[in-house]
């Protein structure tokens, strides 16, 4: 019997705005969410889960996880808040798809500092290298390559 592949339980950008608008109206963000937010978060949502040429850019639920904490972090779709957003999406995500992100010797929020402070123009390395600090377990679907300067 063939194993069947489990479906990822994505967030829609309506939840991740949904999200963001509960922290705000608990005072954990100061600014209310601004016009154009929600299009920016729908991109990036369907960059995330998007397929090219019949191949999935993010193969495994964990790349997918950690691919919507880092563009959540980054493209700064929010005026205040993007990293708390970020980082509670990232929660919610792990709880949906059964992830159970590993912290050894390391913390979420050094995670996220450590997003927010690359500089590394090869996103999708940083995402498959965070994917397996966090989840031991996963491998990368393509080897990684250090490319030295």
């Amino acid at each position: 019997m063939m194993k069947e592949k489990k479906k990822f339980q994505l967030l829609t950008s309506k939840d991740i705005c949904r999200v963001y608008k509960l922290l705000h109206k608990e005072g954990l963000i100061s600014f209310p969410i601004k016009q154009g937010a929600e299009g920016q978060i729908e991109a990036i949502v369907a960059s995330i889960n998007s397929s090219y040429f019949g191949q999935e850019i993010y193969r495994s639920p964990e790349e997918k996880t950690v691919a919507y904490l880092y563009f959540l972090i980054k493209d700064h779709a929010f005026t205040d808040g993007n990293k708390r957003t970020a980082t509670l999406c990232f929660a919610i995500l792990c709880e949906l798809n059964n992830l159970v992100p590993q912290y050894k010797g390391f913390s979420l929020d050094e995670v996220v500092v450590y997003i927010e402070k690359s500089k590394d123009k090869d996103y999708q390395r940083v995402i498959k290298v965070v994917a397996m600090l966090l989840f031991p377990d996963f491998e990368a679907a393509q080897p990684l390559t250090v490319v030295h300067p």
